[in-house]
C-alpha cells in the first residue's frame, strides 16, 4: 500500500513524538509499505535515517517555507499545505496525529488514521470547538482512532463523546534487537540508569537522592541540555553519580548495554516539555518498551496507567511512595539479594517486549484496513 505520514514534529530532534513516527514510517516500510513522511523543514541538521537508526528507508519532504516548529497561523497551515502535497501522492491512506489535519482530511473524504497520545487539553481553542461542536472524530474518512492507553481511549470516550468502537488501544513498542543474556553473578556495584527529560517530575530529585544515601551502585542520567549537565555536576559531586546530555536514539542500545536497572522515578504530577502540563493519567513512555525489549530491571512509580504495561513483581517492580527514597533504596537492596529472582523479572519484561513490538504494533493498525 502507498501510506503517507503527516507530522508537525521537528525531526530529527530530542522529541519522542518524533522518534515514534519516525519508526512507524521504518516498520510500515520493512513490512513492504510504500511510506512517505511528510514534514516542516525544521530539527538538527543532521541525517535522519542514521539518527533514528533506521535500516527500512521511506521518502521524506519536507515543506521548506515552515522553517520554525509551526504555531499560531503557521499550524493551521501547515496542516493544509502537508494535506495539499499528500494529496499528489496517490496514497492508499495517511496516519497523522494533528487534529487540524485530520479535520481537513475529513471534509475532503481522505481515509486515515490518527493517533492520539494526549488529552485534548494542551490543543488550542480552535482545536476543541472542532471536536466538541463538529465531532468530527466520528466522521467515517477516520478509519480509527489510536491511543496509546486504555485511561485515554476512556477519556476520549466520556468526554469529547468518541464511539468506543472508533477508538483502538496500541501501547508504544520499541524497535531495539538485543539478545537476551542471564546473569550469572550480580555485580557488587549495579548501574542504575535514567533515560529522558531531567524535569523533577521525571524523578530527577529521587536518584539524585539516591545516589548519595546508596553509595553501593553507581547512577547515570542521560539528558537535558549541556548547560543543564553542566549545572547538574556542579551541583552533586558525589562519585558514583554520572551525568550526559541528550543522546540520540542510535546510541540508546550501546549505552542501555552497562546499564543493569532502568529506574522511572515518576511524581504524581508529570510535565512536559517545558516543564508544564500533565501527563500523568495517559503517559506510555516509550523508553519503558525500549528496557523492556533489552531485557532490562525496571522499577518505576506505581502509577495507574503504568501498570496497563507493567505488572509488579513480574515483568518489573512498583514502588507506591513517589517521594520518599527508603522505599526505593530498599527495592534495589532486595533485588541485588535474589539473583533470581532479577534474571525472572527480567526476562518476562523481555519476553513481554519482544512479543508486542514495533511491527506487532504496525500490524495491528494496519489490520483496519482490511477491516
Amino acid at each position: 500500500m502507498k501510506i503517507s505520514v503527516i507530522s508537525n514534529s521537528a525531526s530529527p530532534s530530542k522529541n519522542a513524538s518524533s522518534l515514534q513516527t519516525a519508526k512507524l514510517c521504518e516498520s510500515m516500510a520493512k513490512i513492504g509499505h510504500e511510506v512517505s513522511l511528510i514534514l516542516p523543514n525544521t530539527g538538527y541538521k543532521k541525517n535522519l535515517f542514521n539518527f533514528y537508526s533506521i535500516k527500512s528507508k521511506f521518502k521524506i519532504y519536507r515543506i521548506k517555507f515552515f522553517k520554525k516548529f509551526p504555531i499560531g497561523i503557521n499550524y493551521y497551515l501547515y496542516s493544509l499545505s502537508a494535506v495539499f502535497l499528500s494529496s499528489f501522492k496517490d496514497q492508499d491512506f495517511i496516519i497523522t496525529r494533528n487534529f487540524f489535519t485530520s479535520f481537513i482530511l475529513c471534509i475532503l473524504k481522505k481515509k486515515h488514521f490518527i493517533e492520539i497520545h494526549d488529552d485534548l487539553s494542551i490543543e488550542g481553542r480552535v482545536i476543541r470547538f472542532l471536536v466538541f461542536f463538529t465531532k468530527f472524530l466520528n466522521s467515517n474518512p477516520i478509519i480509527k482512532l489510536i491511543t496509546t492507553t486504555h485511561t485515554l481511549k476512556k477519556v476520549y470516550i466520556k468526554k469529547y463523546g468518541v464511539k468506543k468502537e472508533k477508538i483502538q488501544v496500541l501501547h508504544n513498542a520499541s524497535s531495539l534487537n538485543v539478545k537476551f543474556k542471564n546473569y550469572k553473578n550480580l555485580k557488587k556495584k549495579l548501574n542504575i540508569g535514567y533515560f529522558g527529560s531531567i524535569f523533577e517530575s521525571r524523578g530527577l530529585k529521587i536518584i539524585t537522592k539516591l545516589s548519595q544515601v546508596d553509595k553501593d551502585n553507581n547512577y547515570f542520567i542521560y539528558g537535558g541540555e549541556k548547560k543543564d549537565i553542566i549545572t547538574l555536576k556542579k551541583k552533586f559531586k558525589n562519585s558514583n553519580i554520572f551525568f550526559s546530555q541528550f543522546i540520540p536514539y542510535s546510541s540508546i542500545k550501546k549505552k542501555l548495554k552497562k546499564i543493569d536497572i532502568c529506574i522511572l522515578p515518576y511524581t504524581k504530577k508529570i510535565t512536559v516539555s517545558g516543564n508544564v502540563g500533565d501527563i500523568s493519567n495517559y503517559t506510555s513512555p516509550l523508553k519503558v518498551f525500549d528496557y523492556m525489549k533489552t531485557g532490562k530491571l525496571i522499577i518505576c512509580s506505581n502509577l495507574k496507567v503504568i501498570r496497563e504495561v507493567l505488572i509488579n513483581n513480574d515483568n518489573s517492580l512498583l514502588v507506591d511512595d513517589f517521594e520518599n527514597i527508603n522505599p526505593w533504596l530498599d527495592t534495589i537492596r532486595s533485588i541485588k539479594l535474589n539473583k533470581k529472582r532479577f534474571n525472572k523479572i527480567r526476562q518476562n519484561a523481555y519476553n513481554f517486549g519482544n512479543k508486542y513490538n514495533i511491527i506487532w504494533r504496525t500490524r495491528n493498525l494496519l489490520s483496519n484496513i482490511n477491516k
